[in-house]
């Protein structure tokens, strides 16, 4: 797929890894569409500074399905779709334990939804990528790793349906990448021993990917971890 003048949404797209992605995608042609909920004033900025034209910003809570309604309904038809954004806290902390319900609505059900309305458009075909997490692809329990795990689930549910439409899906499961507002630099430090490749993912990096996943009209259904090592990390044998 060519992506130059494509439209594109990119949920959490006005700050860190998102942002990212914006620009790359921008810079690839795409017509951008950065969806955000608190960071407006970031996400204008960074609108404003994108090249081409085109670009939009849209404000959602994504954890209402009506504002995610209203949210599509002033967006149209967009051929190209990434499931960005998520909430996720400190393991083990109140916020964590009292969060399941959320991470269940944004990290699972907003990403649901979206693709819904994305693969019922009047459209020829598209592309969409989900952002899960590394961590999913190894054994693990709690709310947050059970709504990124579920993301993993649907991305190769949906694959061979979406196909005989010409729709194709796929999602990134990134390693560490930046530190968690809650966390300081030398938790990240600690975390990044545990990588094989003991260092942290470039969001530049994954930015790259999914440019190739939303071209690449040969790859659907596909999981691809971009870790470091860590969903090998534990394998033995040959």
């Amino acid at each position: 797929m060519i992506l130059q003048g494509k439209r594109v949404l990119v949920t959490g797209g006005g700050k860190r890894a998102g942002a990212v992605i914006v620009r790359k995608l921008a810079a690839a042609g795409c017509r951008v569409i950065i969806h955000c909920r608190e960071s407006a004033d970031t996400a204008q900025e960074l609108c404003a500074a994108l090249p081409g034209t085109g670009h939009m910003v849209v404000s959602a809570d994504l954890a209402d399905e009506r504002a995610i309604s209203d949210m599509l309904q002033r967006i149209g038809k967009f051929e190209l779709l990434v499931n960005n954004a998520a909430i996720f806290h400190r393991p083990g902390s109140p916020e964590d334990l009292n969060a399941a319900e959320l991470y269940d609505r944004i990290n699972f059900r907003a990403p649901e939804k979206l693709l819904e309305y994305f693969f019922n458009q009047d459209i020829s075909g598209g592309a969409a990528v989900n952002i899960t997490d590394a961590f999913t692809l190894l054994p693990g329990s709690g709310a947050y790793h059970r709504s990124k795990e579920e993301l993993n689930v649907l991305t190769r549910q949906l694959a061979p349906r979406w196909a005989v439409r010409g729709f194709r899906i796929n999602a990134v499961a990134p390693g560490p990448m930046l530190p968690p507002p809650w966390a300081p630099e030398s938790r990240m430090e600690k975390v990044l021993q545990e990588v094989p490749l003991h260092r942290a993912v470039p969001p530049e990096e994954l930015a790259e990917l999914v440019c190739f996943l939303l071209a690449c009209d040969s790859m659907t259904g596909a999981v691809i971890p971009l870790d470091g090592g860590i969903s090998v990390k534990n394998l033995t044998g040959c």
